[in-house]
């Protein structure tokens, strides 16, 4: 097989390999771009700090189980609980409130309104 052939096959496999793996990975690191084509900063994430001011789209309106709280990319159980209740290991109370909504609880699709219960005073449902 001429040389010029080997390199064609070469490099056409090697095309064929990261288009693949870009549409494999189509939505990991996608960079948003304004219409007029210039690229947009990602938004920094909120501070996790009990008692900090909630992000522009969460909600945490008062419920008689609880507040409620719409999911945003990143965002973790662990996260949302050292947001609302100071304490990361909180993070079961809120899968459990929600396992109508979550298939597991390390998926928290964007968008999902998860229930945050109140944490009763002496009550631990979380194992140690």
């Amino acid at each position: 097989m001429p040389n010029d052939a080997k390199l064609g096959l070469a490099l056409g496999v090697g095309l064929v390999i990261v288009v693949a793996a870009l549409f494999a990975r189509k939505d990991v690191g996608a960079v948003p771009v304004h219409a007029a084509g210039t690229v947009l900063a990602p938004s920094p994430l909120p501070p996790l700090v009990p008692g900090a001011a909630q992000t522009a789209g969460a909600t945490a309106a008062p419920t008689s189980e609880g507040r409620s709280h719409t999911v945003q990319e990143g965002e973790t159980l662990i996260s949302l609980a050292q947001q609302y209740y100071g304490d990361r290991s909180r993070a079961c109370e809120i899968y459990h409130a929600n396992r109508d909504v979550l298939m597991a609880p390390d998926r928290l699709p964007a968008g999902a309104v998860l229930r945050i219960p109140d944490l009763p005073a002496s009550a631990d449902n979380c194992p140690p």
